[in-house]
């Protein structure tokens, strides 16, 4: 009896141990997607491209330049300056709980509202509507870094004019996690043969 009351003993030690020698998994680590890379110090460089009636895409010589030289407090809330080189323009941005806003109020994306229209603006006065919304799913854009699989903020320009030929036409802003805007497609509202827009050739931190 005495032998039997040993033996269980003894299991219930092994079995305790070898609980206690299992190793937990940690669950994976998930990342969180950066599309809007509002950091001191970011640099982006775009050339700028045209676009032919057939979709043929050539560079026109130009290029673009933005970094984030600044941060500043806007009604409580802190917001980055960026800062166009060549124009010598600067925005003001902030990340609103996954969506781009600037100082004025103008979401310019949002990385999971695909169901609102996010902001509204007029070519004028009286010439046409611009209503923005996230496109449903991802796009694959080329650029010279790369492939990228993109988000698009998408401009509906609907003209107020009757005897406006051209109809109805659209704008496009393509957004990439870990880089920002990574290419832009827009028209002349005059001629909408004529496309034009920008593609990132460089993106960084002047501080690495």
């Amino acid at each position: 009896m005495k032998r039997v009351f040993l033996i269980i003993v003894l299991s219930g030690i092994f079995f305790t141990s070898c609980k206690k020698d299992k190793t937990q998994e940690n669950p994976p680590t998930q990342t969180t997607a950066d599309y809007i890379q509002l950091k001191l110090g970011n640099y982006w460089v775009y050339e700028r491209y045209n676009i032919d009636t057939l979709g043929n895409e050539t560079t026109s010589g130009l290029s673009d330049s933005l970094v984030i030289t600044s941060d500043t407090l806007i009604r409580g809330y802190t917001y980055f300056k960026k800062l166009d080189v060549r124009q010598n323009h600067a925005s003001y941005l902030r990340d609103s709980s996954g969506y781009l806003v600037d100082h004025l109020g103008n979401i310019l994306f949002s990385n999971d509202d695909f169901n609102n229209i996010l902001r509204l603006d007029t070519i004028g006065p009286g010439l046409a509507v611009i209503e923005y919304e996230m496109a449903e799913g991802d796009t694959m854009i080329s650029i010279p870094l790369g492939n990228y699989q993109c988000l698009d903020f998408k401009g509906k320009v609907t003209p107020l004019q009757s005897n406006y030929p051209h109809g109805i036409q659209y704008t496009y802003y393509f957004w990439a996690d870990g880089l920002g805007m990574i290419k832009s497609n827009s028209y002349y509202f005059s001629n909408p043969l004529l496309r034009t827009g920008q593609k990132l050739i460089a993106f960084g931190n002047i501080e690495d």
